[in-house]
């Protein structure tokens, strides 16, 4: 039996769920003033995202701004699928100015526990940072979602179950019948059975129960305030996933219900998926430096396990199997590391690399790759 990581959870179901929308042709009627107006009533906007589109959190950032001029800046806080619970204080230390960004990134372990390049992300944080808008970690421990596809919630200890709500609303049939479609779709999908399928629906609605919960507790705690919710698409695609459960948890009738608005670039989000879809200007991140090389985590420390052909490692000498201990003055441990250490490299940098090979410490000098031809 196959176990899913948090990792495949993620990417398959955003995926998943955009292919399934994707034919339709019913589309949402809007206006900027209409959703001006629904911006103003609402309390909790939910803003969805594909997780590598750029163009996307450009528009997460335009709503944010809108939602500050709108509300007003001191009841605004923003909630983040991006960080996992137990990490909240590095949040509130970064919009303090206490901690810096990289060590902020470093405290919430983003390249091991979401892995996207936050350059992505940077120009949200860098406004509520800026504007000393809270930010609200949502996410559940990926250890949670990772035991549940295992076993199930009822392989959680005592301990971890006290860490989800206590009830799970699984009442959707609609939900569900949208997870089975969903989880077909899965390579392996076909070769599992009923239990492997009530795992993945167990750590769905797990993940999208916690990350309400979390934000409504907020809201409950701080009732002047209102939030923006930044989630994958998935997650509130036909208000099943996150909208309908911040809804229950804060009471929020038809008429104040929380606003879900999505970003496409072909077709948009029908009136039944998203209350309002947006489209999206196709803008790409510079280009990132690239080391040209694959990186496994061992015991020893970080050990290089492929070199590209004719990448910047590969032409600077360095070897599969040599560990890495330094990448110019900062040392190394762990691919996440070296994820910190490249956030702001461009093509062409000069790096200086020391490496262990065998018993002997070498120094190379390579230039990073990642230019197109």
């Amino acid at each position: 039996m196959h176990n899913f990581t948090l990792t495949i959870l993620r990417y398959f179901f955003v995926v998943s769920f955009i292919l399934l929308t994707a034919c339709s042709t019913t589309q949402p009627k809007q206006s900027s003033n209409s959703l001006d107006t629904k911006i103003k009533q609402a309390r909790v906007v939910l803003v969805g995202e594909t997780h590598t589109d750029y163009g996307h959190h450009l528009n997460q950032l335009d709503i944010i701004k809108k939602t500050h001029q709108k509300w007003g800046g001191v009841i605004l806080s923003i909630g983040l699928e991006m960080v996992q619970q137990p990490f909240q204080s590095y949040l509130d230390d970064y919009i303090a100015g206490n901690i810096t960004e990289r060590e902020m990134l470093r405290g919430v372990e983003w390249y091991s526990r979401w892995r996207y390049d936050f350059r992505l992300y940077r120009p949200i944080f860098d406004y509520a940072k800026q504007n000393k808008t809270p930010l609200i970690a949502l996410n559940i421990p990926q250890e949670l979602t990772r035991k549940i596809s295992k076993g199930g919630i009822k392989n959680l200890s005592p301990s971890e179950r006290k860490q989800l709500p206590l009830n799970i609303d699984k009442s959707n049939v609609k939900y569900t019948a949208r997870l089975r479609e969903v989880f077909g779709m899965h390579s392996h999908g076909k070769t599992m059975n009923e239990e492997g399928f009530r795992r993945f629906v167990d750590a769905q609605l797990a993940w999208d129960e916690g990350m309400a919960f979390a934000a409504s507790n907020y809201l409950k705690k701080y009732p002047s305030k209102r939030m923006v919710i930044l989630a994958g698409s998935g997650h509130l695609i036909n208000r099943e996933g996150i909208p309908s459960r911040i809804d229950r948890l804060l009471k929020l009738t038809n008429t104040k219900r929380s606003l879900v608005i999505l970003s496409h670039s072909d077709k948009k989000y029908t009136n039944k998926e998203a209350d309002f879809s947006l489209p999206t200007k196709n803008i790409k991140l510079p280009p990132a430096g690239l080391i040209g090389i694959g990186m496994k985590d061992i015991k020893a420390g970080l050990k290089i396990s492929k070199i590209a052909k004719s990448g910047a490692a590969d032409k600077a000498g360095l070897l599969k199997g040599d560990l890495l201990i330094k990448l110019d003055q900062i040392n190394i441990k762990t691919s996440a590391d070296v994820n910190l250490w490249r956030l702001d490299k461009k093509p062409k940098d000069k790096v200086n690399v020391l490496i262990s090979r065998g018993e002997k410490l070498l120094t190379k000098v390579l230039t990073l790759g990642g230019l197109s031809k």
